[in-house]
């Protein structure tokens, strides 16, 4: 251990003692405070304007995309000939339900692994 001060250390002490500026020390932080919101609000904007203009380009696929699945979803898995068995299977006979199902499997699956 030595009996020599270490000269950061002493500057840090008189910096500690000089009079301090209330006002220059609020409008400094105020000023900080400032340009955080401003770039926040710039990054946001970008942002805003980058995922509407991909939006405006991605519309047509998307939904002709969405067309597909929604003409896919309702179609019978498996083809049946009365008709009362399949108004009675339509909700369990589909497309989506099949997706539904697979999905619950996928996520049971998942629990089971991991939770």
């Amino acid at each position: 251990m030595s009996s020599d001060f270490d000269p950061r250390l002493q500057a840090l002490f008189a910096e500690a003692r000089k009079a301090f500026d209330r006002e220059a020390f609020t409008r400094d932080v105020m000023a900080q405070i400032d340009a955080g919101r401003r770039r926040t609000v710039v990054v946001w904007a970008v942002a805003a304007t980058v995922t509407v203009v991909v939006l405006i380009f991605l519309a047509a696929p998307v939904l002709t995309a969405l067309r597909l699945v929604t003409e896919l979803l309702p179609v019978s898995v498996v083809e049946i000939q009365s008709d009362w068995m399949k108004q009675l299977l339509a909700p369990v006979n589909s497309v989506a339900a099949l997706i539904a199902v697979l999905a619950l499997g996928i996520r049971k699956f998942y629990r089971r692994i991991f939770g």
